[in-house]
């Protein structure tokens, strides 16, 4: 490419961003819709879903995970990036938590009061700890919530804070109860 080819090319972008609305590289940012439904989980394992999302992130003064959108973006992963059998392990343990709490309380998980359930999810997530099962359904479950809460827009911007440090990185900053945590 000569130079004169470059400077043509040079002049027709930057006029061109010149003679287009500033609207239309605004919307650029926005985040795009692309009509991705997850079919993986039934409706009563996403009821699930959506209450034990609701008792490890609630919200409180900030979003919850559900404000967060995390049931989507869970089973959206949990289809995508897992393989069968880590599929199997969070979709069975939904189904079983459901049967289990039918048994016991007589009701589905997704309908028991928020207290039952988060002493429902302690006790398992104790009996895995204890049994020390990696990879369990409790602990599963549990991290990708957390992944895709602090992966949202919601939990990066109104509960943690982005802080664009160009730099050397340096681990000796003082934490202050109350203050939000850096990522």
């Amino acid at each position: 490419m000569q130079r004169r080819e470059a400077v043509k090319i040079f002049t027709a972008v930057f006029g061109a961003s010149l003679a287009v609305p500033e609207t239309v590289f605004a919307r650029l940012a926005e985040p795009m819709d692309l009509g991705i439904k997850p079919t993986l989980l039934s409706g009563k394992q996403r009821k699930t879903l959506a209450a034990v999302a609701q008792c490890i992130i609630p919200k409180t003064d900030t979003p919850g995970a559900i404000e967060a959108g995390v049931p989507r973006w869970f089973e959206t992963l949990l289809q995508d990036c897992y393989k069968p059998d880590a599929q199997k392990v969070i979709m069975d343990g939904f189904t079983n938590l459901d049967l289990e709490c039918k048994t016991k309380h007589g009701s589905t998980f997704a309908k028991l009061k928020m207290p039952q359930q988060i002493e429902i999810l302690t006790a398992m997530e104790k009996a895995e700890r204890d049994a020390k099962v990696r990879g369990g359904f409790i602990r599963a479950t549990k991290d990708l919530v957390k992944s895709c809460y602090a992966n949202s827009e919601v939990g990066a911007s109104t509960t943690f804070e982005y802080q664009i440090a160009p730099g050397r990185w340096s681990g000796e900053e003082l934490y202050k109860m109350g203050d939000k945590i850096y990522l």
